[in-house]
């Protein structure tokens, strides 16, 4: 027994001094990391992070720590790590926008972003990723030059929209599908619709048109269900990024391709149509500062009996009131706030009326009401929590 614990306890010491190298970071401006790297001809490992990223710390205590991915990183990369939020670390995270943490991008001695990591994973995942960035040709940016340069070939076109996919450019990657999917012959489109709802999401292409004007058909195919999803997901998420684009003031001329797509499909009178198109009109309304056709637009939706999410849509409104109009329109925000409450919402709906209530009074300049919207929130949010229910996120004053 004696001898198999001494025999233990050696395993686990030899098992504790196994992994005792890391990557090496190296600490120094970026200029003169670019000025090296190109130099030597390597790559560069850049861990753009932050302080308060969980999966980051992760990522550096327990799979930097491996010896195999210490060794692969030190013998083949220049490792340097930015804190996107000190020193240099901003306006490096603008230049090569970092969105998401941790992001690990390979960039080349004339500051070219080769491959791009997102997210934590585990050891043999990050070197298997990692060792693509000595093979560019075969990462989202080697495969753009390609896929730019004319090769619209399906081997090409899906290698580049998975690549994109796993370093979280939906952007690209939307624009990559509809290049590809408009290329596509009809009869190609119906059959390969299991790679058009994964990648195809935009509204404006002409192979989404077709494809929405032939749900019959694919609903025969395949399953209704699933198809009436898709359709519902990527129109719905669709006016999202729309609205999103308006009050950025940026990807304009898309959204607006966008816009126009969706009026064009959304012909029948469905409930979801509806819906769509009167978020739309808001849209309009709002980028264009016409706070009257906006509030006067949801007046209409209060008197339509027929309109379904009633609620959410005119919460939603109010508060886009109160962000961005005159504070004048802010007594119509209220207004709707005291009709949908005479509805009788369920708690999830009076936290968000007891939120929108709150801004609407701090916005009016009247700090009591204002704190006492604020306290009834916070009542109601523990009610939720000790029901076990869900609570709207808080918004911003």
């Amino acid at each position: 027994m004696r001898k198999l614990l001494i025999g233990l306890s050696c395993l686990a010491t030899f098992s504790a001094s196994a992994q005792n190298r890391e990557i090496l970071f190296k600490e120094r401006d970026w200029k003169t990391e670019l000025a090296e790297a190109k130099k030597e001809n390597k790559i560069i490992f850049f861990d753009a992070y932050t302080s308060w990223c969980g999966p980051c710390k992760m990522m550096a205590k327990d799979v930097f720590t491996r010896d195999s991915v210490a060794d692969l990183f030190n013998n083949t990369f220049h490792n340097v790590k930015y804190d996107m939020e000190k020193g240099e670390g901003p306006a490096l995270k603008t230049k090569y926008e970092v969105i998401a943490y941790p992001t690990y991008l390979f960039i080349n001695g004339d500051g070219e972003i080769v491959h791009k990591i997102v997210g934590s994973m585990p050891a043999t995942d990050f070197m298997t990723e990692a060792a693509k960035a000595l093979k560019p040709e075969s990462t989202a940016y080697g495969l753009a030059k390609k896929f730019n340069n004319g090769d619209h070939s399906e081997a090409t076109a899906i290698a580049y929209m998975e690549a994109l996919e796993k370093a979280y450019e939906a952007e690209k990657m939307g624009a990559v599908a509809k290049v590809y999917f408009d290329g596509l012959s009809k009869s190609a489109l119906m059959d390969n619709w299991n790679l058009a709802i994964k990648y195809l999401h935009n509204p404006s292409s002409q192979a989404f048109a077709y494809l929405y004007a032939n749900k019959t058909v694919l609903s025969t195919k395949y399953s209704a269900d699933k198809v009436d999803m898709y359709f519902d997901r990527t129109l719905n998420s669709s006016v999202f990024s729309v609205k999103s684009a308006f009050q950025k003031k940026s990807n304009l001329k898309e959204a607006k391709e966008i816009m126009a797509a969706i009026r064009k499909i959304q012909t029948k009178p469905t409930v979801n149509a509806k819906n769509m198109l009167a978020q739309l009109d808001l849209i309009e309304y709002a980028s264009a500062n016409q706070w009257d056709q906006f509030c006067a637009k949801v007046n209409d939706v209060f008197s339509d009996a027929a309109f379904t999410r009633k609620s959410g849509f005119v919460v939603t409104a109010a508060n886009d009131v109160v962000t961005a109009a005159p504070v004048k329109y802010s007594q119509e925000a209220l207004k709707w706030a005291n009709e949908l409450e005479k509805s009788n919402p369920d708690l999830f709906t009076n936290i968000q009326l007891a939120d929108l209530r709150k801004r609407i009074f701090k916005k009016q300049g009247n700090t009591a009401e204002a704190e006492v919207m604020a306290a009834k929130a916070m009542d109601l949010r523990k009610e939720a929590a000790q029901k076990k229910q869900a609570t709207p996120p808080m918004m911003k004053d």
